[in-house]
This record gives structure tokens, sequence and C-alpha cells, in this order.
């Protein structure tokens, strides 16, 4: 599908911009001086931003210097409402009016967490979004979603609220490490297998740890993005492509959280729902098998196995009937037709989701090539 025109620099989703390149700060510093002038202004960030791109935002945008900072912990931890209150708390003891602006300078979970207090603060006060990640760059900043986790199930509270703007600055990149990166390449490959065959491939192709490299296939990621949400701002229909992969996905983010396993971060856990839903593709007969091939072999060689025993399908099954996409009985999944084109509402049941866990669980590394029972 076609990515509608914008100017290079700047996308739109829905009414709200997003700014990429060199000039994105400049733009949220003539943000605040034109449209919040004498405001509260408020920074939320995590131990790391608040110390490793802190100083980059600030060189950028004066007007910050004087803000009041909040910090939550990194990690899904933070989506939480005890955190929300205390982040409501503090904005109470300042005295924050409804005209006080706040600036979330993180990833997916600062910008989730930011954005559901902001919206709920006062009955809504104005935000943006500077993610510092590339899964907050292609993905977890865009499109007005903010929530935070309830009773283990992921984003099960929340409500669509568009920032002001989000400001896209590569250069925060510069301080992540592989996983990280990798991490929001999920997204970015979840973005071309659901809608664009050409960056599919170019993400494929491209060297990851050339963090110029990948600076065009983060404004097509943006783009896409961008588009689906202002065709679908509340994802009635269109917007539910992005949900591929993320239905066993986050039950299984949510199952990693509680077992001895080390954790899994959002886009790994995305990572091996892709696989799961590649492969209900495939058993639905939606896709063909050279195509399955194709993405598991490359998801496989990106992210490293999470072990599961088949005892934890009964887990992990339970976590997924939490998810706000399923109505009726049974699940409502997306799968590929193709590379780069997706079927929205697939019902799938959950001895087929068993069936799709224990053909991830039983892969090796080479088992994309032998690993395959007959439909």
């Amino acid at each position: 599908m076609p990515i509608l025109p914008t100017h290079e620099n700047c996308l739109m989703a829905g009414a709200r911009p997003v700014h990429l390149g060199g000039d994105a700060l400049g733009q949220l510093e003539r943000w605040l001086i034109t449209e919040a002038p004498g405001a509260d202004v408020f920074l939320l960030g995590d131990e790391h931003t608040l110390v490793q791109c802190l100083p980059e935002l600030l060189a950028h945008v004066p007007s910050l210097r004087e803000a009041s900072n909040l910090q939550v912990r990194s990690g899904e931890q933070s989506k939480d409402l005890e955190v929300c209150r205390a982040l409501w708390s503090h904005l109470a003891e300042k005295a924050a009016s409804r005209k006080a602006v706040l600036v979330n300078l993180g990833g997916g979970v600062v910008t989730d967490v930011g954005g559901f207090v902001a919206a709920c603060y006062k009955r809504g006060i104005r935000f943006a979004n500077v993610p510092t990640t590339l899964m907050g760059m292609v993905d977890a900043a865009i499109g007005g979603k903010t929530a935070i986790d309830l009773n283990g199930v992921k984003n099960l509270v929340g409500l669509f609220v568009d920032p002001v703007g989000t400001y896209v600055h590569p250069t925060f990149l510069r301080t992540l490490g592989k996983r990280e990166v990798l991490n929001g390449v999920a997204e970015m490959v979840k973005h071309g297998l659901v809608y664009d065959a050409d960056h599919w491939n170019a993400v494929r192709r491209a060297p990851l740890h050339d963090l110029d490299a990948l600076a065009p296939l983060i404004r097509r990621s943006a783009a896409i993005k961008a588009e689906v949400v202002s065709l679908d701002p509340t994802e009635q229909d269109q917007r539910k492509l992005l949900n591929f992969g993320h239905t066993i996905g986050h039950a299984l983010e949510a199952f990693a959280l509680e077992s001895q396993q080390r954790s899994l971060l959002h886009g790994e856990a995305v990572a091996i729902g892709m696989v799961c839903a590649t492969w209900l593709s495939w058993r639905t007969g939606l896709l063909d098998r050279d195509r399955m091939n194709a993405v598991e072999e490359h998801l496989m060689g990106l992210y490293p196995m999470f072990h599961l025993q088949e005892a934890d399908h009964h887990r992990i099954i339970d976590l997924m009937r939490n998810d706000k996409k399923n109505h009726g009985e049974g699940f409502r999944f997306t799968l590929l037709t193709g590379i780069g084109s997706a079927r929205v509402d697939v019902p799938i049941n959950a001895a087929q989701v068993a069936e799709a866990l224990d053909h991830y669980r039983l892969l090796t590394p080479d088992a994309h090539l032998r690993h395959h029972p007959q439909a």
C-alpha cells in the first residue's frame, strides 16, 4: 500500500505531527515558546534517559531547563497504577494547572505512562513525546495509545489520547545497546510484513549496527504507523493490522515477568508472537510455506530462543483471554496473507494457539528447514 506524501521531516498521525530528524527538537522548542508560554512544564524520564539523554535534550530545547523532573524506573513494572498515583500526587503538590505540559523523554514505558498520567490529571493536560528508543521512534510514541498494566495483563487500562506532537531525534539511539535496537527492529519487521513488502526486504537487508543506515527505515516505519493511525485512530478496523504478533506476544511478555527465566522485552515477545502467528497463517491456509519459512528464518536469526515447556501453554493462553481484541469465544488474530498484506480478526481457538506455541517450542536454529507438520 502506498504511503501518503508528507513533508520529509514531518508526518501526520491523524491531526498530530511527528517531527523527525535534526530539527525535531527545535520544533519542540518552538511549540513550547508559541503554544505554552508561561505554562508549568514537567519532564518525565527514567534513570537512564534523565542521565544519558537529558543533556542532549536541554541543549536543543532550552525552554525545558526550568522544568520539574519526574522519574520512573525503567521497565514494564512502571506501567502500574501506584506509579501513576505517585506522579499525580507530585503534579498536585506542585499545583500543576490544566495548562501544564508534560514532556515524556524515554521509550514505550515512559510514553505510555506519561500519556496516561497526563490524560487523567485534571481531566487532561497537554503532553509531548520525545522517544529515545527505536521502539518508541517507530511505534510506541506514535498514535495516541496510552495504557498501564493491571493484574499481570498488559495494557489493560488505558485510553486513546494524542500528544501535541512526537519529536524523533535519532541521535538518542547512540545511547542504546544491541538488545534495545533489536527490540525496536521487531516492530519495523512487523510494519513490513503487514503493510509494505519493500520495507520488509529493506529491513531484512539493513546493517543493524549502522544507525545512519537505519535512518530512512525509521522514517518509513514511522510513516507506516502514522498512516495506519490516520486511517483508523481508535482501532476499529485497519489499525488492527498493527496487532500482528501481539496477541501471543503480550501474553508471553506477562508470562516472562512471572517466570524464573529472563524477562522479555516487548519486541522480543512480539517476535515470538510473529513466529507463532506466521505459522498460524500457514496452518489456516492464508500463507504459503516458502513465505512462512522466510519470515521464521529471519526472526529466529535475530532473537534468542525463549524456552517454553508444554505445561506453560495453559498459563499463556489464560493470559491471552484478557486481550482487548477478543470478542465472543476464542481469539481474534491478525494473520498474514502474503508479505506486505494481512487479514484482521481471524478467529483462532485455544487448541490452535497451543499448536503454534508447540511449533515455536520445538524449533531449533535450522528447524524452519525441516519442522513443519502437514496440514
